[in-house]
């Protein structure tokens, strides 16, 4: 989906701790992540993209986001199954917010 709306490259990680591994070299223009990845919550991975000031988005497919820290309670969702353009609108709101051209 994200090549469909224009992303140049796309990387996926099974794991919190291999994307953050990935992070430690890379810069992406704008993440999106699963809420829970592998049975672990993405929220590291998510501190080390705001830190950086890199947008991004979570999806989920729980209908509660309450397990969301309030700290990211400005930051897109979401919701599974999501379509094209759902995702397309999400990040254009993204990089809209950070200053950068969707």
């Amino acid at each position: 989906m994200l090549s469909e709306i224009g992303a140049a490259s796309v990387a996926s990680f099974p794991s919190v701790d291999q994307t953050l591994v990935w992070l430690q070299t890379s810069a992406p223009a704008v993440a999106v992540l699963d809420v829970n990845i592998g049975g672990t919550s993405s929220f590291a991975v998510a501190d080390e993209l705001s830190l950086r000031g890199i947008p991004f988005a979570f999806t989920t497919g729980y209908a509660d986001t309450v397990m969301i820290p309030s700290r990211y309670s400005h930051i897109g969702i979401v919701q599974k199954p999501y379509t094209l353009d759902s995702l397309a609108q999400t990040l254009a709101l993204c990089l809209t917010a950070a200053g950068k051209r969707p």
